[in-house]
């Protein structure tokens, strides 16, 4: 006898928690839609569903519905209701990988909290999958992944093997036809059994006639009312095809000692063979992935590290409140950029409280660091898990007798470069004597006046030439620390006050103030005392590799500039010459959020109007040049897509490029402000040679990629790739600033999209894809109309990334040291430093507070295992996984210390999670 096929009848929704609409307008349906999902499941025993993966779903309906929580804790804890392991479903490449682990941690911990998280990675609708996945999964102890977008050809069958670079595998299911296959397998209820032979007929090549799985949801559904009873009534006819009703972890995590034979896939998941890639979302939107990368790094590399180390109680729900925020926008619909107008606006508020969290903390833990330094000096602090020096701007009191000025960094005399020179006078005004008390009772606020301190006054007589004058001195540091103003204004009246209809001269007078730069040493994670003095008898250390400019170029000695008639440049640097770099391209784009489209007839600008060039800044520590472009750019783009508007507007593009000292690499800021639509905006690096591929970081790993995508869903397979960190070809590597697309034009050209302009959220006959995405609804302010600014970095060398230490310069780059004024008392409180790793290639992903625990995440970004040694005053290490928990059969896991330091090898890729336990009698 045959035995019958079994269809995993998984009833499902997938829930956009804002896209076409706003989060508020959503979720509304959503709460009518658990609403009965709830009440039919506790009707019905016989129900099971799959909460989509993501506990935001349950929190997001508690909020509205609290009373209903012990019903869903009821269904949780009988296996029936499946939910987490995500808070969030995410678009992986747009976001950091410390990002990625934030969601799994607040997803799992919630879910766990209801009564458990679902045991599966599931990724339904991500465009695109990161390399590295597998390995979060694995480390989170998760073994199970569920994807559908991004799979390649390769693989043919329902399950395969996915492995991280570094072998991390996780058996993976692939939704053969989405997450929605089996959605409409019920509409007709009298042609049930029909069709689920039909089905297996479809399906047979993925899954064979024995088993296979039916996702019976789609976006935003609830199951018919009557799917038990269907179900039963399918199976009472002893067919061909019987259903089986399960949670998606049921189906997933039953017995598969047969995957082992699965085909195996290592990397990425970026073909658009089987379902549309979408890939463009990489450049929709542009201002909302600065704003990420914004908020990421100051939690990532300064709230959360800094404060670690160097701050008091440790503010474990600001953090969390800010994290929300960051991983709430993580969602694919929101941090993509494919929502309507509204639900930007939404995520670019939760960007901007992000980041005013982040910044208060470290505010509050440098307030503590200024406390160590004397008021007469600086504060540098290095935001580096290594020793490093940075160029740091200072905004200094100077004496006027002062010819010149140095630093003082412990031993070390440190030339300064002169940027500007502040005007001492912010106002001068003639008043009569009687209204001077009421210009300070309107004007000043405490000791407050114009945004500075009064430090006191100078009266001068007048003569027969102008009037007598009332100097009100002030700073932005109280200089004394202390001062009686009400004891100051009745001086003052007691002299202004003889002659009430007097005509006084009343000055705001600020200190003489220079904005000088200065190249700074500071210890990692640590901090430095600054101090400035008058160069006269201090002879100040000469500076490595200075900057010299001429009216048409830059050069260190380590990178050379040389400016073209055109606006481009010959850059030079590392044993690598490139002609022509820096071309811009504005062409058409008559496209949607998800995918670029050009009109019929495109009409490519790309020769400037004009071109002229200013230095802004000599040297010797930095020297900057300003290439100022105009170009005609087209309005917009005809109706019907035919072709760009013939009617143009001017168009002003300034490219800053500075050059420091001692830097290998170029930085680069563009600023421009956007006045056409439906537009696409790309800046080139002409090679040297044809190359056959890139290498990008992106999250927790660099990928090689190669000049062309697997295509055939309807879709024109663009070599447009995402990079976090930084995107290397033969001869240059580019260090971002923030997540940007590029690709290899030709294999001749790296090609940077600064700005793409749309209007629609998806284009119902986009000319490079034939399925719509989602609705056509008009977003206008996905055009980008206004200022415009983007920034990056040119590092020019032979050789690969890894060898031209790219990683390391991209952490550089990204990370400026901060400054600020002391505010302790004399002395001499030198430095301190925080905690140093040691370690080619090892990136420090985060680094907080755990209990009585340091705990830091450590990643080789590199191909070779490789050893890290994290110097502090450490007296306990131990490993533990990803989320912070001791690791199975390894129980705390301990680590060797000796003298302080812990040593630890790291696999290829590795990520790895360590905690420590610093000695100095407290566990911070």
């Amino acid at each position: 006898m045959i035995e019958p096929t079994i269809l995993h009848l998984v009833p499902h929704t997938h829930w956009d928690r804002e896209w076409y609409e706003p989060f508020q307008t959503f979720r509304m349906r959503l709460v009518d839609l658990i609403d009965q999902l709830l009440e039919r499941m506790a009707q019905d025993d016989r129900l099971r569903f799959t909460l989509d993966g993501q506990a935001a779903t349950v929190d997001d309906y508690l909020e509205v519905r609290p009373e209903a929580e012990p019903l869903i804790r009821r269904l949780i804890a009988e296996g029936r209701l499946a939910i987490g392991p995500w808070q969030i479903l995410l678009d992986e490449f747009l976001v950091s990988g410390e990002t990625i682990v934030r969601n799994l941690e607040l997803g799992r911990a919630r879910a766990e909290e209801l009564g458990g998280a679902m045991p599966v990675g599931y990724l339904p609708d991500m465009f695109g999958h990161v390399a590295q996945m597998p390995q979060i999964l694995r480390r989170a102890g998760i073994g199970h992944a569920v994807v559908w977008r991004g799979v390649p050809l390769e693989v043919t069958n329902h399950t395969f093997g996915w492995r991280a670079p570094d072998g991390s595998r996780v058996v993976t299911e692939y939704l053969v036809g989405g997450y929605g296959n089996g959605a409409y397998l019920f509409d007709v209820p009298d042609r049930l059994a029909d069709k689920l032979v039909e089905y297996r007929r479809i399906n047979a090549g993925f899954y064979g006639d024995r088993s296979l799985l039916a996702m019976y949801g789609t976006d935003h559904a609830v199951p018919s009312p009557r799917l038990a009873d269907l179900v039963e009534g399918v199976n009472a006819l002893n067919g061909d095809v019987r259903v089986r009703m399960e949670t998606l972890a049921d189906y997933v995590c039953r017995d598969r000692s047969s995957t082992e034979a699965a085909p195996e896939w290592t990397g990425e998941l970026r073909s658009g063979a089987r379902a549309n890639m979408l890939m463009n979302v990489v450049s929709a939107r542009v201002d909302l992935k600065a704003a990420a990368a914004r908020a990421e790094r100051l939690l990532e590399r300064y709230a959360e590290p800094l404060t670690a180390l160097h701050g008091g109680v440790w503010p474990s729900r600001l953090l969390e409140l800010a994290w929300r925020r960051v991983v709430d926008n993580s969602a694919h619909d929101s941090i993509c950029g494919c929502s309507h107008d509204a639900v930007v606006a939404q995520v670019m508020g939760r960007y901007a409280e992000a980041e005013q969290i982040a910044s208060g903390i470290v505010r509050t833990t440098l307030a503590r660091v200024a406390a160590w330094v004397d008021s007469s000096a600086l504060a540098v602090v290095n935001p580096s898990p290594a020793d490093r020096f940075d160029l740091i701007e200072l905004d200094l009191a100077v004496p006027v007798d002062w010819t010149s000025v140095v630093a003082l960094v412990g031993d070390n005399t440190l030339i300064t470069q002169e940027v500007r020179r502040t005007e001492p006078v912010l106002a001068n005004m003639r008043v009569l004597a009687r209204d001077i008390p009421e210009f300070f009772r309107r004007r000043r606020h405490g000791r407050e006046l114009f945004g500075r301190s009064i430090n006191g006054t100078r009266l001068e007589a007048g003569d027969e030439d102008r009037p007598p004058r009332l100097t009100i001195l002030v700073d932005a540091i109280p200089d004394p620390p202390e001062l009686d103003m009400e004891e100051l204004l009745r001086s003052v009246e007691s002299v202004t006050g003889k002659d009430p209809g007097a005509a006084w001269d009343l000055v705001i007078e600020a200190s003489e103030r220079r904005v000088l730069l200065a190249q700074v040493p500071a210890p990692a994670l640590g901090w430095t005392r600054l101090k400035a003095a008058d160069g006269a008898g201090h002879v100040a250390a000469s500076v490595s590799h200075p900057v010299h400019v001429t009216e048409v170029g830059l050069e260190n000695g380590l990178v050379d500039v040389t400016l073209s008639s055109d606006g481009t440049m010959r850059l030079a640097g590392g044993g690598s010459v490139l002609e022509g770099v820096g071309r811009i391209v504005d062409g058409g784009d008559f496209g949607d959020s998800y995918n670029y489209g050009p009109p019929t007839v495109d009409t490519l600008v790309e020769v400037p109007a004009s071109v002229d060039v200013a230095v802004r800044e000599r040297g010797p520590l930095r020297g900057v040049l300003e290439v100022v472009r105009r170009f005609a750019w087209p309005t917009g783009v005809a109706a019907d897509g035919s072709a760009r508007s013939r009617e143009t507007v001017d168009t002003t593009v300034t490219s800053r490029l500075e050059l420091r000292a001692g830097e290998p690499f170029l930085r680069v800021r563009l600023d421009f402000e956007n006045r056409s639509r439906d537009h696409r905006v790309r800046w080139h690096v002409p090679l040297a040679s044809s190359v056959e591929g890139s290498s990008a970081e992106g999250q927790f790993a660099v990928v090689d990629r190669g000049l062309s995508v697997e295509g055939g869903h309807g879709e024109v397979p663009l070599p447009t790739f995402p990079a976090h960190g930084f995107v290397h070809v033969e001869g240059v590597s580019i260090l971002l600033d923030q997540v940007t697309e590029y690709e290899i034009v030709g294999g001749q050209e790296l090609a940077l999209t600064i700005l793409r302009s749309f209007g629609l959220i998806s284009r119902n006959v986009n000319p490079y894809r034939e399925d719509p995405a989602g609705p056509e609804v008009p977003v206008p302010l996905a055009q980008l109309i206004g200022p415009c600014t983007f920034s990056f970095a040119l590092y020019p060398h032979r050789g690969g990334w890894d060898s031209a230490m790219t990683v390391a310069l991209t952490q550089d780059f990204r990370q400026p040291f901060m400054s600020l004024a002391g505010t302790g008392p004399p002395g001499d409180q030198g430095s301190a430093r925080g905690l140093r790793i040691e370690g080619m290639g090892i990136v420090l992903s985060a680094l907080r507070r755990r209990e009585d625990w340091l705990e830091l995440r450590l990643v080789n970004e590199g191909p070779v295992a490789r050893w890290a040694t994290i110097h502090a005053s450490i007296d306990d290490a131990r490993d533990v996984d990803l989320l912070g928990r001791p690791i199975p059969g390894l129980s705390a896991a301990p680590l060797a210390v000796s003298s302080g330091q812990v040593g630890v090898q790291l696999g290829a890729w590795e990520i790895r999670t360590i905690q420590v336990h610093v000695a100095d009698g407290t566990r911070r």
